[in-house]
């Protein structure tokens, strides 16, 4: 890895402890520092793709009013692959909230779940440009399996 590289990868770490404290506080504000105004999005929540910034704000603006903050939200074995402008990144996620009583009395879920995110720089700043977060499915049961652990 070159010295570029390295002190990319320490950048996009930090961006990256940003995103996950905001996910957990609900602060819209700094995840649109984070998302570049083009993103194309491969959510867990339908569409299929989510583009563009503005798409991306209403589904996290969803995100939030779902959940009772903060939530819990950490990322484990998270990998970032650095060249020049771009890079990869790729973890898996915990989940452990409480739903909105007025939407799921007492409704709670605690889940891991796959995340990948593609990084540029953009006007020096480190931004994602396509991510996608899901978890695996039960193809024979046509549902998600959500029980699963690292």
């Amino acid at each position: 890895m070159t010295t570029n590289n390295a002190v990319a990868e320490v950048d996009i770490r930090e961006r990256i402890e940003s995103l996950l404290e905001a996910v957990r506080t609900g602060d819209l504000d700094t995840l649109k520092t984070i998302f570049a105004p083009n993103i194309v999005s491969f959510d867990i929540q339908p569409p299929l793709r989510h583009l563009g910034a503005e798409t991306k704000w209403a589904n996290w603006q969803q995100v939030f009013a779902a959940f009772q903050l903060p939530l819990e939200y950490e990322a484990r074995d998270l990998t970032v692959l650095v060249d020049g402008d771009l890079a990869v990144v790729y973890s898996l996620n915990h989940m452990n909230a409480t739903m909105n009583p007025a939407l799921s009395p007492g409704g709670k879920i605690d889940y891991w779940l796959r995340w990948t995110a593609a990084w540029q720089k953009i006007d020096g700043q480190w931004m994602i440009v396509h991510d996608q977060v899901s978890v695996p499915t039960n193809f024979l049961e046509g549902t998600a399996a959500m029980d699963l652990m690292p």
